[in-house]
């Protein structure tokens, strides 16, 4: 099963390997894709992935960033470089993907820089996701004007990162960032359409989605990335995210690095227990290091298995995986 093509959305895939969205930090002063950034996705590519996903590129380059060398894609100038990108992954025969972010209240480099950045409600930061940047700042409500922008912004880099030949988007719904804390009860204390119940914490993601789906059609695959441990209930998420039309769920968790050592799928048991019912295809991502547990992934109702460390460590494990060479990672999961 693990090496069966299949489609998803309007793209045939040649095998059900996600190359998990791992940010790459050698990038110009512009936050414009380089080189050897180029060649770490194409080595993916070329090690059998069927999508290789590239990490976290910033959608708000002003108001919405944390870790500063990432990519920026809220002008026009990062298409060209993102052009070398997508080409070197698509002759490889994978379909290049990147996934969309925005840091929300945790954006510590856009507040060093002396921009304002927003929070689903207004709040008072500290711990250790904060840093010792955004430690006890305080960082007001995101006003409606504000979601707006944003879900503008969304929409236009999905539409530059098509035009520079990227055939899907990663909505980063996870691991704490913008639209996780809309999500997310813990952060999210809006009186508003945007707040309360989770339909309505739900709303920037959904407008998210139609907005992208506008400015791109129906040929560009959107997917989200999802926590299986941060909303409140999964299986509704998943139902709205079904409702919202996205075309594939990457599951993921909020403490995931955290599980340095671990060698086992992370999210399993929490995501199976949300999954009954869910029509829309579902990858899992985190611990999978060997061809026996991917198989078993896919046997309990996954569509999709997405590697992470494994292919940091060896970026053909796939390949050869694939040729019987390999049926174990390398990788130590030492990080």
């Amino acid at each position: 099963n693990l090496f069966k093509p299949l489609k998803l959305g309007n793209i045939i895939l040649r095998n059900r390997i996600f190359s998990a969205p791992t940010g790459y930090c050698d990038l110009t002063r512009e936050n414009i894709a380089t080189e050897p950034m180029m060649a770490y996705y194409e080595a993916k590519a070329r090690g059998g992935a069927a999508v290789v996903h590239v990490g976290e590129a910033y959608v708000d380059s002003k108001h919405g960033v944390d870790i500063e060398k990432y990519l920026a894609l809220d002008t026009d100038e990062c298409i060209s470089p993102l052009a070398t990108v997508a080409d070197a992954i698509s002759k490889h025969g994978a379909v290049p993907s990147i996934e969309l972010m925005h840091a929300g209240m945790f954006s510590s480099q856009s507040y060093v820089d002396g921009n304002q950045i927003w929070a689903p409600s207004e709040t008072h930061v500290s711990g250790t996701k904060a840093g010792e940047r955004l430690h006890g700042a305080d960082i007001p409500e995101m006003p409606e004007e504000v979601i707006y922008e944003t879900i503008e912004k969304y929409a236009q880099a999905a539409k530059r990162v098509q035009m520079a030949g990227f055939k899907m988007v990663l909505l980063h719904g996870g691991h704490g960032w913008l639209l996780n804390q809309f999500i997310s009860p813990r952060f999210n204390h809006r009186t508003d359409e945007y707040g309360g119940s989770l339909e309505n914490r739900f709303r920037l993601v959904g407008r998210i989605l139609q907005a992208a789906r506008e400015a791109c059609g129906p040929e560009m695959a959107l997917l989200v990335k999802a926590d299986c441990n941060g909303c409140g209930d999964l299986h509704r998420l998943l139902e709205l995210y079904q409702e919202a039309g996205a075309d594939g769920v990457e599951l993921s968790g909020v403490d995931f690095a955290a599980r340095a050592g671990e060698k086992s799928p992370f999210y399993l048991q929490e995501a199976l227990r949300a999954m009954d019912g869910i029509q829309i295809p579902l990858s899992l991502v985190g611990g999978i290091f060997n061809l026996e547990t991917a198989e078993a992934v896919l046997e309990q109702g996954f569509t999709f298995v997405s590697f992470s460390r494994a292919l940091i460590c060896q970026p053909d494990f796939i390949a050869r995986m694939k040729r019987g060479e390999q049926t174990k990672s390398a990788c130590l999961a030492c990080n």
